[in-house]
């Protein structure tokens, strides 16, 4: 015997039975009004049967023909609600059109129907309410516990988005707790019953008060020092904090509060925001054909990218690296379809390919970003760093005078100043080599930049600590006490195009780096940014100074006075001059290291060079010096 299964209703069936039941309920209980309360009657069943069923079909094909069963109940809006309302009146319009066609004694007066379409869309609206009601009390009583207490900030029309957002999809999960906003009018309203607080006044309290767990931006307007300053006044209260920027992004089919934005470690630069654009810039550079080096890594394309905003005639971008050249090729072609831009593969260390660009392009200026700028890597491998960074710069400088190149702009390093290392070592040598050279050209002007580490170029502490709390910690920091200058990308490289144009031959300029910071306190900071607490839930592992390193860098020596400038962001070193000679001697000492692959034998030579440069002997690693005339396997290379 074969049983069937009888199929459950589906929750637009049952929304669909259970309003009609109450749209011929609304009818009988206006039946129950007219003939009860405000008159007494007999009932006539058959009109009310006839009516009934006239009405209940009308009813049905509405539901049917606009889909309202299909309609979550919870998500309704007050938009769909109106449209109900205009539903169930028209069923009524028609029920009464339909009655003049009815026989007399079958016909209901025109006052039934309207009776009727108040009680009626009391019924149906008052059913929705009820139904969202009792589901978000029973999502609330069942979340209560790990509910998280949510602070908003911007009371704007994003905030009010968020809110209704949370009230529909988290109500269960977050509890929203305030509004903060920095707008004095909107302080001390209520919106949807949630209050305004002042954002730096009352923050503090609330966090204490309340536990809070989470904040979210959603303020597009907010200055970058006051969006500094609430950071740093928040953070140690170890609050998961996130943002978002646009309205569109409540209406992606993956929106999730959990996969907002977290904030960018760049908005922790409390300082007086730097102009990103000058039109003064812009009117020198503009006919100008500049070549960059290094072209593809972090300072050198967004040296790039400037100089296209600053509406460059033509860019020369050179780079070694073939796949990183390629995505800075395809950016800029995607973001400045009409910028006059060549992208060249070529090591900086080739003079005959270097002279065929300066024969081919005939630059004007010349951005030197290339380097190799990775302190261990360059203690282990020494010989790349003094081809790389001095020679490299060397044959640039010659090819630059050759072909009255009009300025050379070299991208130095705080580790230049004061080297323990030989990454540091090898950029101050360029630089005296950029300075000697200065001094005995008229057509060329030689200048250079130095500045501190940026916020997230590549290899810098930024990328790594972020990678190591993705992988779930520990974030590793050398020492303790280490501690950086810091600036963003963008600051670095606009600061660099405006010193090239201010430049007259022989500078170094050196840039505002603001405030030093601890490295450490920048890894706790970028783990409660990312919503856990250091120690607690990552762990934070001190693996000791790493050969070359110093704890503390300068950007100027103690002996070096400086100038002050037009832009209080960029000072002049007044350095003494190197005359020729001197960088004719250094080019004969490190030449004779030609061939030579010992790291203490480069160290020693570059001592004599620099009488500043204090470097770090590893006792624990021996080297072998050989000539390339020997088989490399013969060479032990470091692990």
């Amino acid at each position: 015997m074969k049983i069937t299964k009888i199929k459950s209703l589906r929750p637009s069936q049952f929304v669909l039975i259970g309003d009609q039941l109450l749209i011929v309920f609304g009818l009988l209980s206006t039946l129950f009004v007219y003939y009860r309360l405000l008159s007494i009657h007999v009932f006539p069943l058959k009109t009310i049967l006839y009516n009934s069923i006239i009405h209940l079909a009308l009813a049905i094909c509405a539901w049917i023909i606009f889909k309202i069963n299909k309609k979550v109940i919870r998500f309704f809006t007050s938009k769909d609600y109106l449209n109900l309302i205009t539903i169930i009146f028209l069923i009524h319009l028609f029920s009464v059109v339909i009655g003049y066609f009815l026989p007399d004694k079958f016909n209901f007066k025109t006052e039934i129907f309207i009776i009727s379409f108040f009680i009626t869309a009391c019924y149906i609206i008052g059913s929705r309410l009820i139904i969202s009601y009792l589901y978000f009390y029973y999502r609330k009583s069942h979340k209560v516990k790990s509910q998280k207490k949510l602070l908003i900030y911007g009371a704007g029309e994003l905030g009010v988005f968020l809110k209704k957002s949370i009230s529909t999809h988290y109500l269960g999960e977050y509890k929203l707790i305030a509004f903060l906003d920095d707008d004095k009018q909107k302080v001390g309203r209520l919106i949807g019953g949630i209050q305004v607080y002042d954002a730096m006044d009352n923050v503090i309290s609330l966090i204490e008060k309340n536990a809070i767990t989470d904040i979210i931006f959603a303020n597009k307007t907010i200055s970058p020092i006051k969006k500094a300053s609430f950071l740093e006044l928040v953070l140690p209260y170890n609050i998961k904090i996130r943002e978002i920027t646009s309205i569109q992004s409540f209406f992606t089919s993956n929106f999730n509060l959990d996969k907002l934005s977290n904030i960018d470690i760049n908005d922790l630069m409390n300082r007086k925001p730097i102009q990103l654009f000058d039109e003064h810039v812009e009117a020198i550079l503009t006919s100008k054909t500049a070549m960059v080096t290094g072209a593809a890594g972090s300072i050198g394309s967004e040296i790039v990218r400037k100089l296209c905003e600053h509406k460059v005639e033509n860019i020369i971008c050179v780079d070694f690296s073939e796949s990183a050249l390629y995505d800075i090729e395809q950016e800029i072609k995607r973001n400045h379809p009409f910028q006059k831009c060549s992208f060249i593969i070529t090591d900086i260390r080739n003079v005959e390919l270097l002279e065929n660009l300066f024969i081919e392009f005939q630059p004007d200026y010349i951005y030197h970003a290339a380097a190799y700028k990775h302190v261990p890597l360059m203690e282990k491998f020494p010989w790349e760093a003094v081809q790389t960074n001095f020679f490299g710069t060397l044959n640039l400088i010659e090819l630059a005078l050759k072909h009255q190149t009009e300025k050379f702009v070299f991208i130095s390093s705080d580790k230049a100043v004061n080297p323990t290392s030989v990454m540091g070592a090898t950029k101050r040598l360029a630089e005296i080599l950029v300075q000697s050279y200065s001094a005995k050209s008229k057509e060329t002007s030689f200048v250079i930049t130095r500045f501190g580490n940026v916020l997230g170029s590549n290899g810098s502490v930024v990328p790594l600590f972020k990678k190591q709390i993705q992988n779930g910690g520990p974030v590793t920091v050398t020492h303790p006490e280490m501690i950086r200058y810091f600036m963003t990308i963008a600051e670095a490289c606009q600061l660099v195009l405006e010193a090239s144009i201010m430049a007259k031959g022989g500078e170094i300029y050196v840039f505002d780096m603001g405030e030093p910071v601890k490295i450490v306190d920048l890894a706790k900071n970028m783990i409660r940014l990312a919503g856990y607490i250091p120690d607690v839930d990552m762990k934070i592992e001190f693996i000791g100074q790493r050969p070359g390193e110093k704890l503390f860098e300068e950007v100027f020596s103690k002996n070096e006075l400086m100038k002050e400038t037009h832009n209080e962001k960029i000072m002049i070193s007044a350095e003494k001059e190197f005359p020729h000679t001197e960088s004719e001697n250094i080019i004969k000492q490190l030449k004779t290291l030609e061939n030579c692959y010992e790291p203490e034998l480069f160290r020693k030579i570059i001592k004599n060079l620099l009488p500043d440069y204090k470097y770090f002997i590893d006792t624990n690693n021996t080297f072998t010096n050989f000539n390339t005339k020997k088989d490399l396997s013969n060479y032990k290379f470091q692990n």
